[in-house]
């Protein structure tokens, strides 16, 4: 047998100030076995903008399974009507997952539970990537999950703060706090998060890449905006920043790519599993 631990942290969204999903349980796949179920009694709901900066909320802390290959993980999502919601500056509305009753939120992604050990692993729900305003359906919100599974063993953190001179510079930026984008891989020529409407194509420049996640900076105790983007997989990444983040109440099918003005960071970030890397701006 194995214990698996499963957390659950956001990368933020631009537009919004809360975003509440309920869940009833979550479901394992082990390779060649029937799924095992995890209900919740009562259900559990978040709102995904709390879950930021290495924040996690628990959906499962000691749960014994067997020790092997698994296939996927699945997060049961509470159907019921206004279970799930959306904040913005005009009230509260409803949140619409497609694929809720069915399939839930479900990670096609293989992982390993050690004999007669731990296993912890979060699930990153990319919000930027995934809330989006279709014009049909507004004033309400729809929910296209993307979601990555990590190994909390091989995931390190991208931290930073910005100089008043560097903001000051970008004319864009003036009393909106900066946004920062991580690349996967080096000198990455940075781009917007854009998904091409229904049945075209991507129409971004191929020299340039949609970004990994994201992170809103914040003031902190020295009143200097600083950031922090937890759970990266070790590796190499290039790190830009803009005040004029991608909007996700634009409506999917007619938009194009955001004039987003980036300031490049043009070295290469690496990091590492388990510590923090500083890039300041």
């Amino acid at each position: 047998m194995s214990t698996l631990n499963l957390g659950l942290t956001d990368a933020p969204v631009s537009g919004v100030s809360k975003v509440w999903i309920q869940f009833t349980g979550v479901e394992v796949k082990p390779a060649g076995g029937n799924a095992i179920d995890f209900m919740f009694s009562p259900e559990k709901g978040f709102d995904l903008l709390s879950l930021q900066e290495g924040t996690t909320a628990t959906f499962l802390n000691g749960s014994t399974v067997p020790a092997g290959q698994y296939e996927w993980v699945r997060l049961m999502v509470d159907t019921s009507p206004g279970a799930s919601y959306v904040m913005d500056s005009t009230g509260q509305h409803d949140l619409t997952i497609p694929s809720g009753a069915e399939t839930g939120l479900k990670l096609i992604q293989g992982f390993t539970m050690p004999v007669g050990g731990v296993a912890n692993f979060t699930v990153d729900f990319v919000l930027s990537k995934s809330l989006i305003a279709p014009q049909g359906l507004s004033p309400d919100y729809l929910l296209k999950p993307v979601l990555r599974l990590l190994d909390n063993t091989q995931v390190g953190t991208i931290s930073g703060t910005f100089m008043a001179s560097t903001l000051s510079a970008q004319s864009n930026c003036g009393t909106r706090p900066p946004v920062v984008y991580v690349y996967t891989g080096a000198g990455v020529q940075p781009d917007d998060i854009y998904n091409p409407p229904t049945g075209t194509t991507d129409m971004d420049p191929a020299s340039s890449a949609e970004p990994l996640t994201t992170a809103t900076a914040a003031l902190n105790s020295m009143n200097d905006y600083a950031y922090s983007m937890a759970f990266l997989p070790a590796g190499t990444y290039t790190v830009a920043f803009t005040c004029d983040p991608d909007d996700p109440t634009v409506d999917e099918d007619t938009r194009t790519p955001d004039p987003i003005h980036f300031k490049i960071y043009p070295q290469a970030v690496a990091v590492t599993t388990n510590m923090t890397t500083t890039v300041n701006f």
